[in-house]
């Protein structure tokens, strides 16, 4: 798997060149969190929303100091750290918090948040160097977090929300044929996404991280995962939400194994429900992908959406 090909890309990298925080804002923050000084600072370009730095301080493990410089407001960073906190109360390892505030730069009140770094390393910087017995022990314990995570009820209108994501998709037609898709595998493609609803309802909505990749998940050198970051997208969704997103953000990884910890897969209709709503992250995905030029994200993508419309038609939908 190795880093993410071509990732950041040349927009998320012309995103973060037009902003920089003072260090001495960046001091300040350190030792509001923490009550020590600022030692080393590394700038982390990556990501939509946050300019995000690595401070390291004397005696204490590293923090990270997330700005919301691209959009997102403080009630957005208060839903992210209540997500947080509901993840850690279930057992994943999701960041401890040290600070959700604002900070003030150049006359501009921004949304800033302060998490302890997480040990370990990030899965897609070791995943490649694993054996296949190391990747399924390392797979299962993501598919069980998952699983944990789905036991969490949280209120929302999951009709609503993948109605409208529905419609982006459909808004997004251009794009796929863009990307190699014809006319008519567009038509099916939809044509499957607007039964998903009907088809598989979700009255009771569950707590999803909503960005699970390997970029987001780490371990340590005893193959035990040691972090989940990134909860910036959080929200009420389905009970495979989360499954679907890193099918999508991970598509090396063995869907088997993930099933394997996940365990819960004898309810009916499982793998079409988990297929359909795949469907449906990945449209999106590869819609961005295309307009934002990233070649590598519509040939992967592309093949994971192919590969499903071919799994869909043997199941009859």
């Amino acid at each position: 798997m190795g880093s993410t090909s071509g990732w950041p890309n040349s927009y998320v990298r012309g995103l973060h060149a037009g902003v920089s925080t003072p260090i001495d804002i960046l001091d300040r923050l350190t030792r509001w969190a923490t009550g020590r000084r600022l030692d080393e600072v590394q700038r982390i370009v990556d990501g939509y929303e946050n300019e995000v730095y690595r401070v390291r301080t004397t005696g204490e493990r590293d923090v990270l100091i997330r700005i919301k410089r691209f959009g997102g407001d403080l009630d957005e960073s208060l839903r992210e750290a209540r997500a947080i906190e509901q993840a850690r109360s279930v057992g994943m390892p999701a960041p401890e918090l040290l600070l959700v505030d604002t900070v003030v730069i150049d006359g501009t009140a921004f949304p800033v948040m302060v998490q302890r770094a997480v040990p370990g390393r990030a899965l897609v910087e070791v995943y490649d160097g694993l054996g296949q017995h190391q990747r399924h022990r390392v797979l299962v314990q993501i598919g069980r977090m998952i699983a944990d995570l789905t036991g969490i009820a949280v209120d929302g209108d999951w009709t609503a929300r993948t109605a409208s994501e529905v419609a982006k998709r459909r808004a997004e037609r251009d794009l796929v044929i863009t990307a190699g898709f014809s006319d008519h595998e567009f038509d099916e493609l939809m044509a499957a996404l607007d039964r998903y609803p009907d088809r598989f309802p979700c009255p009771d909505p569950v707590l999803c991280h909503g960005d699970l990749s390997p970029k987001h998940i780490f371990v340590d050198d005893e193959l035990r995962v040691t972090g989940v970051i990134d909860f910036g997208d959080t929200h009420a969704g389905s009970p495979v939400d989360d499954l679907a997103v890193l099918r999508v953000r991970g598509p090396a990884l063995s869907l088997d194994s993930l099933l394997s910890g996940y365990r819960r897969t004898d309810i009916a209709g499982f793998r079409q429900r988990l297929d359909l709503h795949t469907l449906l992250i990945a449209l999106g995905s590869l819609a961005i992908g295309v307009d934002e030029n990233d070649a590598g994200c519509v040939r992967r993508v592309s093949l994971l959406i192919r590969k499903i419309l071919a799994a869909l038609h043997d199941d009859g939908c």
